[in-house]
């Protein structure tokens, strides 16, 4: 008889039993849980993890990810990239400044060159929710100066769309205009507005579906109280205005024009007043510069309850007249403009003199023609509402929020230059 054997010295011949899992690793081996994780990252961590394997590359690069990300994460603007071209130099440069002024990176030349089988100059005109519309112009067309190509870019994938517009009843004259709002759709839409004498069309691209719809054509139609050139999506719609307040609306669902309500403007106010048109923070602005007696005119008509009073910068000490940049905000029915912000210009004296030379006395009216409104961005947390202003030589901001000047980016001043600022936002959505 053979003894047994202790238990502690028995030996298994069965196979090993198989480690368990920890809780990372099922959830790292899970598709659907690392998708999940990945949707709540922002667009740069995000795209740095498409190098950890081809699993995950293979994940981030679905179209489906795309989409629940940037519906995910809403469209916070990063900063600004800004084109300050100087007159009869060419071309001209971009550069991206942070909203807080801390990084001012200069934009490689290789930026906007993502379409290299078209030789040319590429041209921003517009910026809107992370895509840009660019136009190309041929580098040795006898028409140097009309647009040949357009796109619709993302610079965060680098992924483009080259557009080919639709052709116009015999109509001469076309702007292009983007329309994107991720929180409402994947897709974008792109306006190709024809117009010649009093003839207007109003044709549709939808990214869904690849196609133009000729969805407005108008006789009739007066387009010169009005600039085409610079329309601004909003609620739904794209509003044009005038210098002196006036505009209309094209609503995309009813595929209708619709007047818009000016502003509460003095009735002193002349188009030099204008100082910028624009949407942010879901919110409609039109901005301008008024002095003090026009000022006077509007206090307490449409004043915003948003608007305390200690809002306003003031400068009692300054021997400079009283002006003001004035923004205005259209409430969401779309029924009236109301004063939301006033910024005394004398705070901006006091914080840059060398606009003035140095001269307290100088003319109000050199001040009042040297600030300009790049943009304005509503929905910044941090620095709270923002006003980006180009004065000679400087681009600064000034938080509302805060009552603090910030400033983002200087370059040798020039008579003939001229500069603008988009809105960059960094977005995973599809072209």
């Amino acid at each position: 008889m053979i003894p047994s054997s202790p238990s502690h010295l028995e030996v298994s011949f069965n196979s090993p039993k198989k480690k368990k899992s920890s809780p990372v690793d099922v959830v790292l081996g899970n598709d659907d849980f690392v998708g999940e994780i990945l949707l709540h990252l922002p667009v740069k961590t995000v795209l740095k993890l498409k190098l950890i394997s081809k699993r995950w590359l293979s994940i981030i690069s679905h179209p489906s990810f795309a989409i629940r990300h940037t519906y995910f994460n809403p469209h916070t603007i990063s900063g600004l990239l800004l084109n300050v071209a100087y007159h009869f130099k060419k071309p001209s440069s971009y550069l991206y400044v942070s909203i807080d002024g801390k990084s001012v990176v200069n934009v490689s030349s290789d930026f906007l060159r993502f379409d290299p089988d078209k030789p040319g100059s590429t041209y921003v005109s517009q910026s809107c929710n992370g895509l840009l519309l660019c136009s190309k112009r041929m580098r040795y067309s006898a028409e140097r100066t009309k647009p040949t190509y357009y796109y619709v870019f993302n610079p965060t994938t680098r992924q483009f769309v080259e557009l080919t517009l639709p052709s116009g009843d015999g109509i001469r004259s076309n702007r292009i205009q983007l329309v994107f709002d991720p929180s409402k759709s994947p897709y974008y839409k792109v306006l190709c507005i024809h117009y010649f004498k009093s003839l207007l069309e109003i044709h549709v691209y939808s990214s869904e579906t690849k196609i133009w719809k000729l969805s407005l054509k108008q006789e009739n139609f007066d387009s010169s109280s009005v600039n085409l050139n610079n329309g601004v999506f909003w609620n739904g719609a794209i509003h044009w205005i005038s210098r002196m307040g006036n505009g209309f609306c094209f609503l995309l669902d009813k595929e209708c024009l619709q007047a818009l309500p000016s502003p509460p403007l003095p009735e002193s106010w002349e188009t030099n007043n204008f100082r910028y048109f624009g949407e942010s923070g879901g919110q409609l602005h039109f901005i301008g510069l008024l002095t003090g007696e026009q000022k006077a005119d509007i206090i307490g008509v449409n004043a915003s309850p948003e608007m305390p009073d200690d809002k306003m910068t003031s400068s009692s000490s300054s021997n400079i007249d009283s002006q003001y940049v004035v923004v205005y905000a259209m409430e969401k029915g779309c029924s009236k403009w109301f004063v939301k912000y006033y910024l005394d210009v004398n705070a901006i004296v006091m914080a840059y003199p060398e606009i003035t030379d140095q001269d307290p006395s100088v003319s109000p009216c050199f001040v009042s023609g040297s600030i300009y409104v790049s943009s304005f961005i509503e929905e910044n947390d941090e620095e709270g509402p923002l006003l980006v202003i180009n004065m000679p030589g400087e681009i600064i901001s000034y938080s509302f929020k805060h009552k603090a000047f910030e400033k983002l980016f200087s370059f040798h001043p020039c008579t003939h230059y001229s500069c603008y600022a988009l809105k960059f936002t960094e977005t995973l959505s599809l072209v």
